[in-house]
């Protein structure tokens, strides 16, 4: 099974994505490609796979992405490799961006899509400026972002509203187990 997870950024993806794998060992994350530089705690081919800009057109033009993007001056992609070795009682967490997300609903169907939204606007703020990795004219290209992003919402089979972590993942993980049991 193929669980897309995307929402605006700072909504936290990432984290409830971690949360899960670790009460699932059994689930896996995608490790999607990117050529933007490494965050302090991000592990190459653990977190991302960092590749040059040369390295990722190459790979575009061979077509081994089942979606990419160019988001915020970075490219972002999904291999198509680790997408299609999927067996079917397996789980595999995509966490891209909302244009991704309809590329892979488009290519793969049964993909299971699940959009997470922040409880405000302004508790969306909060958590990118805690992050501390972004100006805060970066923060403010997000927030605009993220009101973009939010209107594909509606085009995912589920919206979870991000208000704590462990209600969040409770929700995600309850409707990933009642999907792989349809």
């Amino acid at each position: 099974m193929i669980v897309v997870v995307s929402g605006p950024g700072g909504v936290g993806k990432s984290t409830v994505v971690r949360e899960l794998l670790r009460r699932h060992p059994e689930m896996h994350r995608s490790v999607s490609v990117t050529t933007r530089s490494p965050r302090p705690d991000e592990r190459d081919g653990i977190d991302y796979h960092f590749v040059t800009e040369s390295c990722f057109t190459d790979w575009v033009d061979k077509g081994l992405f089942a979606e990419y993007a160019d988001v915020r001056g970075h490219r972002y992609g999904t291999l198509v490799q680790s997408l299609e070795s999927i067996r079917p009682e397996e789980v595999i967490i995509l966490t891209i961006d909302v244009h991704g997300g309809t590329r892979i609903k488009a290519q793969f169907p049964q993909a299971l899509m699940v959009f997470l939204k922040p409880p405000t606007q302004g508790e969306l703020q909060h958590r990118l400026a805690c992050r501390g990795s972004e100006t805060p004219e970066e923060i403010a290209g997000r927030l605009e972002l993220g009101k973009y992003e939010m209107t594909f919402a509606a085009e995912y089979d589920y919206m979870v509203t991000n208000r704590d972590l462990p209600s969040t993942v409770d929700i995600v993980d309850m409707i990933i187990q009642c999907e792989r049991r349809k």
